[in-house]
């Protein structure tokens, strides 16, 4: 049977550099696997913040239309980011490498992600989200040195880069597209989520 992207979940999480390696040798049948995981994570994501959705009181159909919308805009997101890292992968650090592949490598590291819906545990949510954060960093760090062949300086650089570029135009062309999607999130749970504020001794804030 064919090694796909969901089978390297393991060593991801695990920050081995080889499981990143893999997918850059065979991007193609790696993206699709990599695309799978981020729309699992959007998924993962927008559960683990659905309290707003409960608060709503939205019912099961739109709860699930809106959990698969913020699932999709988190892959459009995903690929936003992505293509500015590896612009600035190919044209900074002059290490041009195929998109598929930096999208195949960078969505592996988006592992940790599949963990986000734990944020709803109440006292240790906050801390976990935290601490998913953090690791998907570092295997955005590993992958983005596996896939453009770089040092940690260079690596840190590439990342930090990207994260201003992506910065600079969600504060310019993206503020248009964001109210889109809030439309869209909004049309999908048929009411205007309002955020939902817990009672006190609830969550720790």
């Amino acid at each position: 049977m064919e090694l796909t992207a969901l089978d390297l979940i393991p060593a991801a999480l695990a920050l081995d550099a080889d499981a990143f390696a893999t997918l850059l040798a065979r991007p193609r049948f790696g993206l699709r696997g990599a695309l799978v995981i981020v729309f699992l994570a959007g998924l993962s994501t927008e559960f683990g913040q659905s309290v707003v959705l409960f608060a709503n009181r939205v019912s099961p159909r739109r709860f699930v239309a809106t959990l698969l919308v913020q699932a999709l805009l988190f892959v459009l997101t995903f690929l936003a980011w992505v293509a500015t890292v590896w612009l600035v992968g190919t044209l900074l650090m002059g290490r041009p490498v195929p998109f598929a592949a930096a999208a195949a490598t960078i969505g592996l590291a988006y592992a940790p992600q599949l963990l986000n819906f734990l944020v709803l545990t109440p006292y240790l949510g906050s801390g976990v989200g935290v601490a998913l954060s953090v690791w998907t960093l570092l295997a955005t760090l590993v992958a983005i040195a596996v896939t453009f062949d770089l040092g940690q300086g260079e690596t840190v650089l590439v990342a930090l880069a990207g994260w201003l570029v992506a910065q600079a135009l969600e504060r310019t062309v993206g503020r248009p597209v964001a109210r889109i999607g809030h439309w869209v999130r909004r049309l999908a749970a048929g009411t205007e989520l309002r955020p939902f504020d817990p009672p006190p001794g609830m969550w720790p804030r």
